[in-house]
């Protein structure tokens, strides 16, 4: 089976987790939608698209529901996984189902909350005002390995089925 995972990534941490994903399975590929925000991307060659996004200020990455919005029933035509990363963890999964087109979330096989990581040199200016607000004064990470491992495993399961 082959395999793309998609991401929109502001400050790295979403890239970071796609490539951690990848390495977890077998014959996929990873494009940064960010970087390559062609809407015409053919998904022909895959079976699977996997797709993952940043979350600020509880909207998902530009590029990704741009992506999404104009492929949706080719993405409803493959096996989906969606995951997020975002700095609250208690609304992750909440802003995953509300961020993405709900027939996309309801298509998906897997959905994952994968953490957040800060690194206060790459914010801007009110970037960092509004970490400073919210008590974050330093770097953090906190991107959750074993919940990639999850959704990969769980990914590979529901595919055989």
């Amino acid at each position: 089976m082959r395999t793309l995972i998609l991401y929109g990534s502001k400050h790295g941490c979403t890239a970071k987790c796609a490539y951690l994903l990848r390495d977890k399975l077998e014959n996929a590929d990873v494009i940064d939608l960010s970087q390559n925000s062609s809407v015409s991307l053919s998904l022909d060659d895959y079976d699977a698209v996997l797709i993952g996004t940043s979350v600020y200020v509880g909207k998902i990455n530009k590029a990704v529901a741009k992506f999404c919005t104009a492929n949706l029933d080719k993405l409803k035509a493959k096996r989906i996984g969606l995951f997020v990363c975002c700095g609250l963890p208690e609304k992750a999964m909440e802003q995953l189902e509300t961020g993405f087109p709900k027939e996309l979330v309801q298509a998906a096989r897997v959905k994952a909350y994968f953490g957040y990581q800060y690194e206060m040199d790459q914010l801007n200016f009110f970037e960092r005002i509004i970490m400073r607000l919210v008590g974050k004064h330093r770097n953090e990470t906190a991107i959750r390995h074993a919940a990639i491992e999850d959704f990969a495993r769980s990914f590979v399961q529901e595919n055989w089925r």
